[in-house]
């Protein structure tokens, strides 16, 4: 695997880290912050929870996205969003950004039934990616969106 490669998964994984962090504490401070002592809630409701820094900036929300989609949205120190679970009526994506807010990863299930995942590259210029409705592919583009490579070959 290439060094690139290795360094995204790594990134990948230490993200991954961190919203399984986040969740688990924004579940546990719910739980811990809304209850008596030694009683659980039946339930909490909220149209949205945010998770702020001492500044008040936030780093991580659970709620909507102004654009129908519900999700989990967390933001870098700088306040740029940087990974959204989410999912809308009819699909569900999560969307890795870089900082400066680019999609570079994004994992989809569509509402037509197909499901693929996208690498891109800075800019999003030029991409990898796999999709799998009835059959599958590889495609891979260049730096102006033309396909220089796909499995299986197109028709």
């Amino acid at each position: 695997m290439n060094r690139e490669l290795s360094d995204r998964v790594r990134r990948l994984e230490r993200t991954s880290r961190l919203l399984l962090a986040i969740a688990a504490g924004l579940g546990l401070a719910l739980v811990l912050g809304s209850a008596p002592e030694n009683a659980a809630p039946a339930s909490i409701r909220a149209q949205r929870i945010e998770l702020v820094d001492p500044d008040g900036a936030v780093l991580a929300a659970l709620g909507t996205d102004g654009e129908g989609a519900t999700g989990l949205f967390i933001h870098d120190p700088k306040g740029q969003l940087r990974l959204s679970l989410a999912h809308d009526a009819d699909q569900s994506a999560l969307f890795i950004r870089d900082a400066d807010g680019t999609v570079r990863i994004g994992v989809a299930q569509f509402a037509h039934g197909g499901a693929g995942v996208a690498l891109h590259g800075p800019d999003s210029k030029g991409a990898a990616v796999l999709y799998f409705k009835e059959s599958g592919s590889l495609s891979f583009y260049d730096h102006d969106g033309n396909t220089t490579m796909r499995v299986p070959p197109e028709n």
